[in-house]
């Protein structure tokens, strides 16, 4: 019987990820070291090389967590039929808003935080960031269609215009919520921009 089946911690990689990501959200990608991580995560700076070769490519696995996470919260919501396109707008705003209170309120969007420390010459990651938001764009297009072709918004709403006004809005709110430290700017925002739509 191996004694450290019952024992062993979470698999090292992802514990290593999950660690990082919420440094480099709370202290920043700069301040962070791969020595930070080490002593928050407990795992050898040895383990940790073992998976990422540098802390470029571990904030690019970070960068990928983040995206993973959000991408399964909207598919999931953009089949609950059953709630109206506006409460399923909301769900995924408390989402964030919790993920957000669990970090004390920095690192408003994982994303755009991130683009902003990352270093210039970090090209993979900043093309996954950009890539998040292309793809983010069709899920909230069908979103926003099933929102008009359900009469929850005017026949005339152009979804592909909407989409990217509400990442705009989405995106603004989190800046003033993190700024002012008031995590209610973001539902009264996110709201507001819905009663526009009816």
């Amino acid at each position: 019987m191996n004694k450290n089946k019952t024992t062993s911690p979470p698999p090292n990689r992802q514990h290593v990820i999950e660690t990082a990501a919420g440094l480099f959200l709370m202290r920043g990608y700069s301040y962070t070291s791969m020595d930070d991580v080490m002593r928050e995560s407990q795992v050898s700076k040895s383990n940790i090389y073992y998976h990422f070769k540098s802390k470029e490519e571990l904030l690019l696995a970070v960068v990928n967590y983040w995206a993973e996470s959000y991408e399964r919260s909207l598919f999931a919501l953009l089949s609950r039929s059953e709630l109206s396109v506006e409460e399923r707008i909301m769900t995924f705003l408390d989402g964030l808003t919790e993920g957000i209170a669990r970090r004390n309120g920095h690192g408003g969007c994982p994303f755009v935080t991130l683009y902003l420390q990352c270093p210039e010459n970090a090209v993979p990651v900043r093309e996954r960031i950009a890539l998040f938001f292309t793809e983010l764009q069709p899920m909230l297009v069908k979103l926003f269609r099933q929102g008009a072709a359900k009469g929850e918004f005017r026949k005339q709403l152009d979804p592909e215009q909407t989409a990217p006004l509400f990442i705009a809005c989405l995106e603004g709110s989190l800046v003033l919520a993190e700024t002012k430290k008031d995590l209610s700017v973001m539902e009264t925002t996110v709201r507001s921009f819905c009663q526009m739509l009816h």
